[in-house]
């Protein structure tokens, strides 16, 4: 091998155990087993763009085995981005550009927040299909347009090879023949408590076969030309790859091939030894002149080829006069999403009625043909769920720009696989029942910290599925998907608020829940689709005088709004408050609060779900007219009345709590 490569592969490993030992924590085992795949790669591979970081035809590298972050740092740095030596010198520590976990910095090349395992092999699969579905839009426009070419590669360990949301991943991006997808596996063959043949024993090469992917086995993983020739075949496979590098954790220190390397630090003997190993004499932090200028160069002329190409596709595309086309190069270039969906142009007779959900449809398909950048799909229950774009049309090999996905039943996946696609731009959703929310629940959060606007609709949203049993009857999600920091949920409660809210949603670029109700609701009266934004707004005044407030959202508001009209003939008046997205609501300020909901005035909540989070609104407890436990199986206005939520315990509960 070549000696410059070998001397840069040797500092890049120690600089990354530098950062390990400065920080007195980390995971070393990877970093020296993955040292030479990682600098493969970077050097002799790659198409990245250090000067240029967020160039949007860059290869995308995502770190599902995040605690190869030392490694990945260390790399970047050589490569030339822009991240400091007092960065390295400060890993995991507050106001430095190099935490613990990758978190989401395009500027010095981390792609995506990890953490949980498996959860950034499912990015890295949403984050191909995204690349081949805007890429075949471009070039339906113009077949020679390549525009949007590039590799995604994820690293990945053990945790992701056993980890049942990567199965889930893995098994999609099969089923889609997502090529430009390398996965690199750190086979080291030890967990952090032990051989991993005591946890796991699947041939993984006739499994990932069968899965339809191109599988390739390393026994030297320090062979640089060998690993670079094995990428560039997994690159020319036209299948998603899976390259297993044979290894021996922490190979090289005192305690190679043990478990105890894994994570901590290596001895002051142990990382002397190794640089006495390597003839590296060099203070820690330091890297010599001529290893960076190495990494940078080969960079540098590899990817001015490739620059070169694009530069004059980009310029064929902006000569083509055509608006979608532009549309596209505004949104890979900019961020640029715009959506014209306004609901002032929609007009809805005072004797509409019908269920929710299929209000939702209609309001999608209005959405859908106005961008090419709204799509998604459901986990097995787009019928159910009433979620098809246009006609039943899913994507596939052979159709990727179709705007259907069949996530299978995959919840967890499809959380993580549309947050990949979102890093490219897009506005996606996906949709299941409400009851399957603990499913999603990472990859929601994944979204809120990286503030990805996923849309995760989730219908058959209360007590009212009772027939289905306690088991699909979700009391306490809603509560679990509010305390989300980041993260909005809408409830709304007809379909002029439905409205509203994907109004509210194309507008802003947060990740959201919208929670739809099967049921048949009516059009509300004083329903307003433009006060959603607001988060809550009075939908039925006083008449004269304030005897009390209901607070209600979802379908609850039809029976706030029922009881308040009917307690007005026994002398009770009451301001019913719609409240779509308490979130929302809450953001808007304590002014806007004490107009809609006065202090000192008797306040009570209905709401089918749990009571958390409601204390803030409500009187007391007794106002918080909730299901705070497990319901029953049976007809739905058996469970209600045994439950004391249907509308005559309802009633006279307001009724005794105003008076």
């Amino acid at each position: 091998m070549n000696q410059s490569d070998i001397l840069a592969v040797n500092e890049l490993k120690i600089l990354s155990l530098d950062i390990i030992n400065k920080a007195g924590s980390g995971n070393p085992g990877i970093c020296m087993d993955m040292s030479a795949v990682m600098y493969s790669l970077f050097a002799k591979v790659l198409n990245v763009y250090p000067k240029n970081p967020t160039f949007f035809n860059r290869d995308r590298v995502i770190l599902s085995s995040a605690h190869i972050t030392p490694l990945y740092y260390a790399m970047l740095y050589m490569a030339g981005y822009p991240i400091k030596k007092e960065d390295l010198m400060n890993f995991r520590r507050l106001n430095f550009s190099t935490p613990g976990m990758p978190e989401l910095n395009n500027p010095i090349g981390v792609e995506a927040s990890t953490g949980v395992a498996g959860n950034g092999v499912g990015m890295a699969v949403g984050c191909a299909l995204a690349r081949r579905y805007l890429n075949s839009l471009i070039q339906k426009e113009d077949e020679k347009l390549n525009l949007l070419n590039f590799t995604t590669y994820c690293f990945i360990s053990d945790a992701d090879i056993m980890s049942g949301s990567s199965e889930e991943a893995f098994s999609f991006a099969g089923v889609q023949n997502l090529e430009n997808l390398i996965f690199l596996y750190d086979a080291n063959q030890m967990t952090a408590e032990g051989s991993l043949d005591q946890v796991f024993r699947e041939d993984l090469i006739k499994k990932f076969q069968n899965k339809g992917f191109y599988v390739d086995s390393l026994k030297d993983s320090e062979n640089i030309k060998e690993i670079a020739k094995a990428i560039e075949a997994a690159k020319r496979s036209k299948k998603p790859a899976l390259l297993v590098f044979k290894n021996i954790i922490g190979k090289g220190s005192f305690n190679e091939g043990k478990n105890i390397v894994h994570s901590g630090v290596l001895s002051f003997d142990d990382l002397s030894a190794l640089k006495r190993k390597y003839n590296i004499f060099l203070p820690p932090f330091e890297i010599s002149k001529d290893s960076i200028l190495h990494v940078e160069t080969q960079i540098r002329e590899r990817t001015g080829k490739t620059e070169k190409k694009f530069n004059e596709m980009y310029a064929r595309a902006q000569n083509i006069n055509s608006p979608f086309l532009n549309g596209i190069l505004q949104l890979l270039s900019n961020g640029n999403f715009v959506s014209d969906f306004d609901s002032a142009n929609y007009k809805i007779n005072d004797g509409y009625r019908e269920p929710l959900i299929e209000s939702n449809y209609k309001i999608m398909n209005l959405i859908a043909p106005k961008t090419p950048f709204f799509l998604g799909g459901s986990a097995g229950l787009s019928l159910s769920s009433q979620t098809l774009l246009g006609g039943a049309v899913y994507m596939e090999p052979k159709n990727s720009t179709a705007k259907n996905i069949r996530f299978g039943t995959r919840e967890e996946a499809m959380s993580y696989i549309l947050n990949g696609m979102s890093l490219l731009g897009l506005r996606v959703f996906g949709s299941t029942k409400l009851c399957f929310a603990d499913e999603l629940k990472s990859g929601m959060r994944l979204s809120a910290l990286m503030n990805m606007p996923v849309t995760y609709i989730f219908t058959h949203d209360s007590i009212y599925n009772s027939e289905e049993g306690p088991i699909r009857i979700p009391v306490e999600q809603l509560a679990m998907m509010r305390s989300i920091p980041n993260f909005v949920v809408y409830r709304p409660a007809d379909i002029m608020e439905l409205m509203g809210t994907w109004e509210t949603i194309l507008q802003n670029s947060k990740p959201c829940a919208l929670v739809i109700s099967t049921n048949s609701i009516p059009k509300l009266p004083g329903s307003n689709a433009k006060e959603v934004h607001k988060g809550a707004y009075i939908i039925k005044p006083e008449v004269s005088r304030l005897d009390g407030i209901l607070i209600a959202t979802g379908s609850e508001v039809v029976s706030a709004m029922q009881i308040a009209f009917d307690l007005q003939k026994n002398g009770l008046d009451l301001r019913v408050v719609s409240m779509p997205s308490m979130d929302t609501f809450l953001a808007m300020g304590v002014a806007y609060e004490e107009q809609i909901l006065p202090k000192n005035v008797k306040t009570a909540v209905i709401e089918a779900g749990s009571s958390f989070g409601w204390h803030r609104f409500a009187t007391n407890d007794d106002f918080i007219l909730n299901i705070s436990d497990f319901a029953y199986s049976g007809h739905p206005l058996e469970v209600l009345q045994k439950m004391e939520f249907d509308y005559d315990s309802l009633k006279m509960k307001i009724e005794s709590l105003m008076k």
